[in-house]
């Protein structure tokens, strides 16, 4: 069975496409297949016609699918911020349907545990995606960003099903 590919291998085979380098000689300085590095090149979106002549612009593209993905990485945690302030808020406000289809606007001090629990999930799976795009970028101790962030997300799954077994209590 073939060894995983790694963080580090995608870097590699990236860094050596944009300085011109063949499939052939990536794989041989990398240690992989030629398959292999057509395998990282097709998921990151490198092509090997042109070679040295395409590298500036391959370098470009790469640069550009970083910003976007920064940009991505800061939306989605602005997007889990939002979230949370709503669970957080003095008000919790939300629309319900009535059967008549007439929607009603309801308010509460809280948020009901099923609305809590959605957004905790929403919470946790905006923070798991950005900490994955993040980490494309970070390089070394990525895996440590994405663990702190599971472990944020999954406290926070913890701390809304404590809350939604202790309000059936009451």
């Amino acid at each position: 069975m073939a060894a995983p590919i790694t963080d580090e291998d995608r870097a590699e085979v990236r860094r050596l496409h944009a300085a011109g380098q063949s499939r052939n000689q990536i794989a041989r300085a990398i240690g992989r297949s030629s398959s292999t590095v057509s395998k990282i090149a097709r998921e990151e979106g490198l092509r090997f016609e042109g070679g040295a002549r395409v590298a500036p612009a391959t370098e470009a593209r790469q640069l550009d699918l970083a910003e976007q993905r920064r940009q991505l990485v800061a939306r989605l945690y602005a997007r889990a911020s939002a979230n949370l302030d709503r669970v957080e808020a003095t008000e919790y406000v939300r629309v319900e349907l009535l059967p008549t289809g007439r929607p009603v606007r309801l308010v509460s001090d809280e948020p009901p545990a099923q609305d809590e629990r959605h957004h905790s999930q929403a919470i946790g799976s905006y923070l798991t995606s950005a900490a994955r795009l993040a980490e494309i970028d970070a390089g070394n101790g990525a895996g440590e960003v994405r663990s702190m962030l599971t472990d944020l997300a999954r406290g926070l799954r913890d701390a809304f099903a404590d809350d939604e077994g202790s309000a059936g209590e009451g």
